[in-house]
């Protein structure tokens, strides 16, 4: 079985890879942001968050699954846990152009493909990057804590090079 969590800070690139898993391999996926937002805006309470991990869970013998939601990936139990934990600066960098990139959408059909975060990206503000910089540091913070304690293998993966490690272990898995 392939059972991969994907864990790390805001633009880290979780759905980046855990978007080009699924396609790659055909392994169902699973984002924490589209199982916490709700299309249109606002969110679900716990007990909906759980049910949607749980059913997904039931569904998919495979999967992979990503998100910085501790609530959710606490809840799972995976065979490989990747830390996408990266550097603040490239951070900040990274979810700045979601901004940019979410502008270009404004007026567009928007494919159901894209993760629901592309809906909540749409006006950049120096106090929403500020926030969102500080709630990567808890972030970090609460993965640094939870692979402290855990037993289950961990890769790291901070840039698309990296992609190859994921690569080799579900490869590796399936021999």
């Amino acid at each position: 079985m392939k059972k991969i969590l994907i864990i790390g800070p805001l633009g880290a690139g979780k759905s980046s890879l855990a978007y080009t898993i699924n396609k790659k391999y055909g392994i169902p996926r699973l984002n924490f942001d589209e199982v916490q937002r709700i299309k249109g805006g606002g969110y679900r309470d716990e007990d909906g968050q759980f049910a949607i991990v749980n059913e997904f869970l039931k569904n998919n013998e495979n999967w992979v699954m990503e998100g910085c939601q501790k609530t959710l990936y606490e809840k799972v139990n995976p065979d490989l846990i990747v830390d996408m934990r990266i550097g603040r600066l490239l951070a900040i960098w990274r979810f700045t152009l979601r901004f940019i990139k979410a502008k270009s959408l404004i007026g567009k059909d928007i494919s159901p493909e894209l993760p629901v975060q592309a809906y909540h990206y749409r006006k950049v503000t120096l106090s929403k990057i500020m926030d969102w910089d500080s709630a990567n540091k808890e972030i970090n913070q609460q993965i640094a804590d939870y692979l402290k304690n855990t037993e289950i293998q961990v890769l790291t993966c901070k840039k698309f090079r990296d992609y190859r490690k994921i690569f080799d272990y579900i490869e590796n898995f399936s021999s």
